[in-house]
């Protein structure tokens, strides 16, 4: 065994040693130098336009009315997220955006607050513009406690699993929107005048909801 090992050290030795002779070229034009060349050829190495990291990207849905995820790995519980930080983050970048398109502010609703809540909850269910009952998205804005008579209404959907900090995943949640085209109409449409942002996290993956709306 002891011999057999000191073999394999001396041919990987010897190898190594060749390899660098036929990197320095003392041996081109050589037999040795051939033969080295022969072996280096017989040896495979990676396939570079396989090397990387694989990153699964925001994925994306809209109703005018949508979706988002992204792919990592957490031990944040959701008693450990702060609900409003992420919220009010969503918040100043949409009225942000909205100013820089030249468009009014929106404003806070409470009614579609909690309406906006019960659908993030929902899209854990069934992420789509439809609830797991079957009904509209809309049809929550009926619903006793979060009432809301409107002329216009919007629903823009989200998750991505969690992997940052609460600032963070506002603006992953935010810029997936941003650079989908039904959101960012939704975000950007001057005809509208209130929000209410829901947020609803699982352990693991984060949810979230803008209902947009103006009153009658």
């Amino acid at each position: 065994m002891t011999k057999l090992l000191g073999f394999i050290v001396t041919v990987l030795v010897s190898i190594m040693f060749g390899f660098w002779l036929a990197a320095t070229n003392i041996l081109d034009g050589t037999q040795v130098g051939n033969l080295l060349y022969d072996v280096v050829d017989l040896i495979p190495v990676p396939d570079e336009s396989n090397i990387g990291m694989q990153v699964d990207l925001p994925e994306e849905k809209n109703n005018t009315m949508t979706e988002n995820e992204e792919e990592a790995v957490t031990e944040n519980s959701s008693d450990e997220i702060d609900y409003n930080i992420i919220e009010n983050r969503i918040f100043e970048l949409l009225n942000e955006l909205r100013s820089e398109v030249g468009v009014q502010q929106v404003t806070k609703n409470q009614q579609l607050k909690l309406a906006a809540d019960q659908r993030a909850l929902e899209t854990e269910e069934l992420f789509e513009h439809t609830r797991p009952d079957g009904s509209d998205p809309f049809t929550v804005l009926e619903e006793s406690g979060h009432e809301y008579n409107y002329r216009l209404a919007g629903e823009n959907l989200a998750m991505a699993t969690y992997y940052l900090d609460e600032l963070g995943m506002a603006e992953v949640i935010f810029n997936g929107w941003k650079n989908s085209e039904g959101h960012y109409e939704n975000m950007i449409k001057p005809e509208f005048e209130e929000v209410g942002i829901g947020i609803h996290y699982d352990g693991d993956i984060l949810y979230s909801t803008q209902i947009f709306g103006t009153p009658r």
